[in-house]
């Protein structure tokens, strides 16, 4: 733990260092005039330099100069900064992947420096965001939903930085807007018709069931490769995902992190099949490959040539490869599966996400509505 140095005014404490024990940095803090404690915006390489900006620190505190040394630090590094200057640089600053990268600049560009880019930060005021957000319109709220959240969180590193007193982003439920359009679930004789669909090729049969029991995303699935699959078909690792924005990009899955998900025993002997007919015998071999060639299976291609005319011939159109996944959230709560299980399963890291992926299903509320029926006759 960080030992605190006491002194006659202000303090000084040594950081402790992961990387090498005993050679941490110096961190500096005070009262102020407000009576608030107040860090110095960076640490010191050394204990002397923070004894000199304390010292500089209590001859402002003293006179009529005196600003926290937030703001100070913000009007010296981001004088008169515009937003569309401020939220490149917290952009280019985020600690994110590559595909989510693209997204903030995408939305940040097309969304909010049309509107906002001019206007200096410290001038973002609670009206003129909730003008923007109204030009936004009502057509796309999932859109806005995503575009507003993100000014929400550049705006609010403004606030940290000493550039806003407050956030001016103060929209009710702004960024928990609801779905447009509902998922569709297939039940579970609709998927298994749409697998051994005439129109699915057999080496896709297994895709589309590891797809919807496991609740593999289309980047996870494609990625999947032999040494993915364990003993028996059992157990899958999923531990990285592919996406094509800007060229072909293996990377780990959206949540950060790899999971293993058991594989339901009704279709580990499609999945082993296809292993022995299908994948090649290296460790590294993809578990599905493109018909004509290529780095991955090409999610639009699929679709169009094997996916939607395998629903069309089952009768069930309009069911996106995506809903596949929310089959396989909402069959996991179906069978008692807590939110957290369900949630390491899919391989997500908020309940709100998991949650999103479970639909009611009319099944299952005639099995409820007849629990019911039988707690109440005492049964």
């Amino acid at each position: 733990m960080a030992k605190r140095q006491r002194r006659g005014w202000g303090h000084i404490r040594k950081l402790p260092s992961r990387r090498t024990p005993g050679r941490g940095r110096w961190q500096a803090s005070y009262i102020g005039r407000d009576n608030q404690r107040h860090i110095a915006p960076h640490t010191f390489g050394d204990r002397v330099s923070a004894e000199r900006w304390l010292a500089e620190e209590r001859r402002l505190r003293d006179s009529e100069e005196w600003t926290t040394p937030a703001q100070r630090d913000a009007q010296r590094w981001t004088p008169g900064e515009t937003l569309a200057e401020f939220g490149t640089r917290w952009i280019a600053e985020r600690n994110v992947k590559p595909r989510t990268r693209a997204l903030y600049e995408s939305q940040f560009s097309g969304h909010i420096v049309p509107d906002l880019g001019d206007v200096p930060v410290r001038h973002l005021t609670a009206e003129r965001v909730r003008g923007w957000y109204a030009r936004l319109g009502s057509e796309h709220p999932r859109r806005n939903s995503q575009v507003y959240g993100l000014l929400h969180a550049i705006v609010g590193t403004a606030v940290k930085d000493g550039a806003l007193a407050t956030n001016p982003c103060q929209i009710e439920r702004a960024m928990n807007t609801t779905r447009k359009r509902e998922p569709t679930i297939l039940l579970v004789p609709e998927l298994a018709a749409l697998a051994d669909s005439d129109k699915m090729p057999e080496q896709y049969k297994p895709l589309v069931l590891l797809a919807a029991w496991c609740g593999l995303r289309w980047g996870e699935v494609i990625e999947l490769r032999r040494r993915d699959v364990g003993a028996g078909c059992e157990v899958l690792t999923v531990a990285r995902a592919v996406t094509h924005h800007g060229g072909c990009r293996i990377d780990t899955p959206k949540s950060g992190k790899a999971r293993t998900v058991v594989v339901p025993p009704h279709i580990r002997a499609v999945v082993k099949h296809h292993l022995d007919a299908h994948v090649g015998p290296g460790d590294d071999d993809k578990l599905f490959t493109p018909a004509r060639g290529g780095c991955h299976l090409n999610d639009k291609v699929f679709a169009d040539s094997y996916y939607k005319p395998a629903l069309k011939d089952i009768g069930r159109e309009g069911v996106t490869i995506h809903m596949l996944r929310h089959f396989g959230g909402t069959m996991s709560a179906r069978v008692g599966g807590t939110v957290a299980e369900t949630m390491r399963r899919l391989g997500h890291s908020t309940v709100k996400a998991s949650m999103a992926y479970q639909q009611a299903v009319d099944e299952r509320d005639v099995e409820i509505a007849a629990a019911l029926s039988r707690l109440a006759e005492g049964k």
